[in-house]
């Protein structure tokens, strides 16, 4: 496990840098920081992808399964998206704030435990690995939706006032940034349904109950209620901008919520350090 932890920290600096490049690039505009940047970005995806595999190998089992291992792979998650959608729409400012949520990720584990998780090997199975998979990427979705809706409220206020700055010119527009935002959260939606669906059979499948009263589920379905209401309200009602922005942003403070407190400090089950 020691090579994987070397590698962790190998790529936490890597990454450090690529994300100070990126800052010096918002705050004045530049290309050869920019192109930088973006290229320790793809090497810190591959260390990332490396340390998985690594981990995997030493520790046998899909090593998503502790704070310090879904963290990691949420970080993984991210900077695929934003290497991804970058080369397709090249959204920088999209890129910049992805990877500062995905770094601030990374840094939180810093100092966590990083060894294995004490969940006997015989409860570990394919329909957890998949429940914990979907899970994370559905709060990738719904955090990336949620950056397109701040960005969104951005470009709303530059316009309102007038102001044709830097800024405003490297934002998409109003438009665009709705159609991501919408599209992310329709993706995102079914992901955590499908995640709540798999965890609860995984879970009545080892114990032989249903895991009704664990508060983490509970406001999980919360999350999806309100996601729900938001592809609702765009689809059905014809709600577009500021409104919807916001009901997203309160939507992944939920997960946060959910993830960070809820999971950590209420939860009997969700809880594998």
């Amino acid at each position: 496990m020691q090579v994987s932890v070397l590698l962790y920290d190998i790529m936490t600096f890597i990454y450090a840098v690529a994300v100070l490049l990126y800052f010096v690039d918002f705050i004045h505009p530049n290309l050869k920081a920019n192109r930088f940047a973006f290229g320790l970005v793809f090497a810190v995806w591959i260390i990332q992808s490396v340390f998985f595999i690594m981990r995997m190998l030493e520790l046998n089992y899909v090593p998503i399964l502790t704070t310090f291992e879904t963290m990691i792979f949420f970080s993984w998650i991210l900077i695929t998206f934003s290497l991804v959608i970058n080369f397709f729409y090249k959204i920088d400012l999209f890129t910049f704030f992805t990877n500062v949520a995905g770094f601030a990720a990374v840094a939180f584990v810093t100092f966590t435990y990083k060894g294995a998780t004490s969940l006997a090997a015989s409860l570990q199975g394919n329909l957890l690995v998949l429940h914990i998979s979907m899970a994370l990427l559905s709060y990738a979705c719904f955090l990336l939706a949620t950056i397109f809706s701040i960005m969104y409220l951005i470009q709303e206020k530059l316009l309102k006032e007038k102001r044709w700055n830097d800024l405003f010119r490297r934002l998409p527009s109003l438009d665009q940034l709705e159609q991501f935002s919408h599209r992310l959260v329709v993706f995102g939606f079914p992901l955590l349904l499908t995640a709540m669906i798999l965890g609860a059979i995984w879970y009545n499948a080892r114990y032989d109950e249903i895991l009704i009263l664990d508060p983490k589920p509970v406001v999980s379905l919360l999350v999806l209620v309100n996601y729900g209401i938001s592809i609702y309200l765009r689809v059905s009602a014809g709600w577009l901008g500021r409104r919807l922005a916001w009901i997203n942003i309160t939507g992944f403070v939920g997960v946060v919520i959910n993830y960070l407190i809820v999971g950590e400090f209420f939860s009997d089950f969700h809880n594998w350090r």
